[in-house]
């Protein structure tokens, strides 16, 4: 869960916000929507709520959503496919 929370508190995370043209050609990545899908089927359709929460400093659900979903040997492969993508 820290690590979690540390990777989302990142430089790395506040320049990649920041760079809009990086995080949309992210955003349309088959690894992105293999993630998405896993975290919205984990979810029970409560995504949207966690990731307003996240947007508003709550990241606490939105963390505990993705640990589960990198649990799984799927979800944890979606991640590593997602990371080889990032600059």
């Amino acid at each position: 869960k820290e690590a979690m929370e540390k990777a989302m508190h990142s430089k790395e995370a506040a320049a990649l916000m920041k760079n809009r043209a990086k995080l949309n050609e992210l955003l349309k990545l088959p690894e992105t929507e293999k993630l998405m899908h896993l975290l919205e089927e984990r979810s029970g359709g409560n995504l949207k709520s966690a990731a307003q929460a996240a947007t508003k400093g709550d990241p606490a659900k939105l963390i505990e959503l993705m640990k589960e979903v990198m649990a799984a040997q799927e979800g944890a492969k979606a991640v590593q496919d997602l990371k080889k993508k990032l600059p």
